[in-house]
């Protein structure tokens, strides 16, 4: 099926319409109340917001089948250096055959495109049910509020519209936050051999944990292990040793990790310090509280993951993008 003119000028203005609906994480209202809207105007058999403010349109085949489910994040990260940008991030201007705007592919567009792909659909011809659903939290809690769907709804695959170039996203790094608590001992800064700073402590820890070995993946390269925040108490010091001080990690992460296995990554790079037992590591929990009121809570812990090219669905999606005359082509997301 190949959209009309009519029907991409549709697209692209509802795209804007999203780009122009700013929401971070759990700040999403405004972006769900478009897509509940134009999903009724569409004819969409069901629509509803969930207790976490995921949009769920639901279409039914004439026929019994499988079902499959296309999801969208709404929430964009904040922009903390407007003027930086060329074009206004929530103008949605386009420019030549680009459009420009924050979370256009991510996943502003991708998210108009399959509530309108779903809509042009002629429901005689399917074998199955259709869900289309644009989630929340996914840029500080990612896959959350999809699980909480996937608690209601028994589906048989789902389709994520993360960008991709056009190609089959068949594996992607995972993540995860690991944090790091270090104790020492407060004295004044005029005697600090009567203390134990917990800033050199950290220093030493970190060290060692940039020279974990790298692991690596033929098709993700590297996976990385970020320090992104540092701070220490007490702030500010006014001569005193630093008791404490805490870390931040953020990691991407190759397949055939786990929580487990990640921790013992930090962990172990502190064997034989002398430190070692002023020094704890623990996966952290986020909370975030959407605007419905209700929260997401979680460890911060998503693994990798990787599909068989050779399988059923992706067979099928092959098919589907060989009708579309658009080259078939794998790749990592």
């Amino acid at each position: 099926m190949k959209l009309n003119s009519n029907q991409k000028k549709e697209v692209l203005e509802f795209t804007q319409r999203l780009i122009g609906a700013p929401g971070h994480s759990g700040d999403e209202e405004k972006s769900a109340l478009l897509v509940e809207k134009k999903m009724k105007q569409l004819g969409y058999d069901q629509v509803r917001i969930d207790p976490y403010g995921s949009v769920i349109g639901i279409i039914k085949g004439a026929r019994p089948g499988p079902t499959i489910l296309f999801d969208g994040h709404m929430d964009v990260v904040p922009i903390h250096e407007p003027d930086s940008w060329i074009y206004e991030p929530y103008g949605g201007e386009v420019v030549g055959d680009k459009l420009f705007g924050r979370g256009t592919t991510d996943m502003k567009g991708s998210i108009a495109a399959m509530i309108y792909a779903a809509a042009y659909l002629d429901k005689e011809k399917i074998a199955g049910t259709i869900m289309v659903t644009a989630s929340t939290a996914e840029e500080l809690i990612p896959g959350r509020a999809v699980e909480k769907i996937l608690d209601e709804y028994l589906v048989d695959a789902v389709v994520i519209g993360e960008p991709t170039k056009l190609k089959l996203g068949f594996t992607e790094k995972g993540r995860c936050s690991i944090s790091m608590t270090v104790t020492g001992k407060v004295a004044h800064s005029s005697s600090p051999q009567l203390g134990k700073n917990a800033i050199y402590i950290a220093a030493d820890a970190i060290r060692r944990i940039k020279e974990i070995p790298v692991s690596s993946d033929p098709f993700l390269g590297d996976e990385f292990l970020e320090l992104v925040e540092i701070r220490s108490e007490p702030t500010p010091g006014y001569g005193r040793v630093p008791f404490h001080c805490w870390g931040l990690w953020e990691c991407r992460i190759l397949p055939g990790e786990n929580e487990q296995s990640m921790l013992d990554k930090f962990i172990n790079s502190q064997k034989g310090s002398k430190w070692e037992d002023r020094i704890k590591f623990q996966m952290e929990t986020i909370e975030v509280s959407t605007f419905t009121g209700n929260r997401l809570i979680g460890k911060d812990f998503l693994p990798a993951w990787r599909e068989d090219k050779n399988s059923g669905l992706y067979k099928l999606l092959e098919t589907a993008i060989q009708k579309s005359e658009i080259p078939v082509e794998y790749d990592s997301i």
